[in-house]
């Protein structure tokens, strides 16, 4: 049965139940929306089917509803042909509202992934120097979230699918049995909490030493939050940060990446006491060197996670969709979460990193793109994706898929 409704010019509908769900987990699950709560829905005009079944839901559980349809096209006309003063008080009226929420909602799905190539780093800078305080700042520290990435045909094109197969894989990856997944991410979060050195390998038969990846780093002092729901959709991951300055080796990032509206491919980085000291890109190169030149902090990682949907087995365009793909790693150079307690438990995810930028990327494990090894003091925990933990058996389906 297909999931698509029908498309219009404008938007593309899909079957209600599968938006009905989406909505009604992000509702009750990932953010438990309240009655007299302010609920926040921050979306793209592609995920307007979804905003309206988010207004739905919350508005049954008596909270109040406010929105802004975000218009990428629009943002990057304005920052392309505006002064540096407009571009820094670009939020002034939204950030209004992102401070006065409870709960936020974002949905993105622009209509094109590399929006924002041809504007200068300067100003991209200045942009995102306006958003902090609201977007990365107070959302993040004071509210419930959730963030999803809707579906789109570039992002089919992208992966040289239909996009009624990458609509399968999508909504496969969205509904899972996220009770049971938790319950195992459990266990794998026990082993890393009581870590001290976390050794990541992928890639491990290239002929090239140039495209593997060894990384090396204390998480000693750290522990990581058990993520399904709470604050992507779909989940899941266990996360956490690595001692700042402790991250050694390189990594080589296959594929096309997009970080602030930029295009780059088949990335390189390499590490020392925790910083990047050389990067290159086979496409995009200087839009990689004006991201790791933002700040002092976007050198460093903010976050290293495991990914654990066993609803997809592969490498995919979609950065939210990729860090949980089940069998891989992500790291995020940047900003680190400060949480300090996490679903009702206590953790330390803060590694003192700050800086405007926050972004991750993915690195696949599995047998089909090279294989990989995770290494917790000595002791080989993950093998081409496949957790070698007893009690984990969720996590370990759909490995050949």
């Amino acid at each position: 049965m297909s999931v698509i409704k029908n498309i219009s010019q404008e938007l593309i509908y899909f079957e209600d139940k599968y938006v009905e769900k989406i909505a009604k987990d992000m509702v009750e699950i990932s953010t438990a929306v309240k009655k007299g709560e302010n609920v926040f829905i921050f979306f793209d005009f592609g995920g307007k089917q979804l905003a309206l079944k988010l207004a739905e839901y919350s508005l049954k559980k008596k909270s109040r509803v406010y929105y802004v349809v975000r218009d990428m096209d629009m943002n990057a006309v304005l920052i392309k042909n505006s002064n540096e003063k407009d571009i820094s008080r670009f939020y002034s009226f939204d950030n209004v509202k992102f401070f006065e929420a409870d709960v936020t909602f974002l949905i993105r799905c622009p209509r094109s992934e590399f929006i924002f190539e041809d504007i200068e780093a300067e100003k991209m800078k200045i942009f995102n120097e306006a958003s902090k305080p609201a977007v990365m700042d107070f959302r993040v520290n004071y509210t419930r979230w959730c963030l999803i990435y809707w579906p789109t045909k570039e992002k089919a094109k992208l992966e040289k699918m239909s996009f009624e197969n990458y609509l399968k894989m999508y909504f496969k990856a969205c509904f899972q049995n996220w009770d049971r997944i938790e319950k195992e991410n459990a266990l794998l979060k026990k082993v890393l909490d009581k870590g001290k050195h976390l050794v990541l390998k992928a890639n491990l038969y290239s002929s090239d030493p140039k495209k593997k990846t060894h990384l090396e780093m204390s998480i000693e002092g750290m522990t990581f939050a058990n993520s399904t729901i709470d604050y992507n959709y779909p989940g899941s991951e266990v996360f956490s940060s690595p001692v700042r300055d402790s991250v050694n080796g390189q990594v080589f990032a296959q594929g096309v990446y997009s970080y602030n509206g930029k295009y780059m491919e088949d990335i390189y980085l390499k590490f020392e006491n925790g910083k990047v000291v050389e990067a290159s890109a086979k496409k995009g190169e200087n839009n990689l060197l004006d991201i790791l030149n933002t700040d002092e902090g976007a050198r460093y990682l903010g976050e290293i996670a495991l990914g654990t949907n066993p609803g997809i087995r592969r490498r995919v365009f979609d950065p939210l969709l990729n860090e949980k793909v089940g069998g891989s790693f992500h790291f995020a150079l940047g900003k680190s979460y400060e949480d300090r307690v996490y679903k009702g438990q206590n953790v330390k995810l803060f590694n003192g990193n700050v800086s405007l930028i926050h972004w991750d990327i993915t690195i696949p494990l599995l047998k089909k793109y090279g294989g990989g090894e995770v290494w917790v003091d000595g002791k080989l925990i993950q093998k081409d994706g496949k957790f070698l933990l007893p009690g984990i058996k969720i996590l370990n389906t759909n490995l050949n898929s």
